[in-house]
């Protein structure tokens, strides 16, 4: 198997497996779509020659596999009867308590404010990165992020009370 390829696997799984988790919020949706970012990454990693363009790269599939994901008529159909545990955050990087309460909280935020401020503080794209992600406007991506700290801001004083 190509050195490269694995040496770029162990450096973004994590970040896609969080991306994917951040839009399915069910960890074994979330393991598949990583999974299959993965497998298409290497029938065409000889196409690449950056880092960083692949991790750009590999975040787009990931989002259009979650969307697909979202429209297939066999999630529309099915009711899933889920362990309490199935939708907690995956133990990714060693995530402090802290942490896992904020990423709680995220991930019961909106898709659309949760979306905008993984990419942002957690893979730490620049706005227009995101906008080219996402195929949104820069301006609606500020607002989101604006909304969306206001947003899990009180949803934390309210955890914390």
């Amino acid at each position: 198997m190509n050195t490269e390829f694995i040496k770029t696997y162990h450096l973004i799984k994590n970040d896609i497996l969080r991306l994917a988790f951040s839009y399915t919020r069910n960890i074994s949706d979330a393991e598949d779509i990583t999974q299959e970012v993965f497998t298409k990454l290497y029938e065409n990693f000889n196409d690449f020659e950056d880092i960083e363009y692949i991790k750009k790269w590999c975040i787009k599939v990931t989002i259009n596999k979650c969307k697909n994901l979202f429209l297939s008529s066999w999630n529309k159909k099915v009711s899933f009867f889920t362990d309490n545990n199935e939708n907690k955050i995956p133990d990714i990087d060693n995530i402090t308590k802290e942490n896992t309460e904020v990423l709680d909280t995220l991930l019961n935020m909106p898709k659309k404010y949760r979306i905008v401020l993984v990419l942002y503080y957690y893979e730490e794209y620049k706005i227009k990165e995101i906008s080219e992600i996402l195929k949104i406007s820069e301006s609606t991506i500020q607002t989101r992020l604006q909304r969306g700290r206001e947003q899990l801001k009180k949803l934390l004083m309210g955890v914390k009370k």
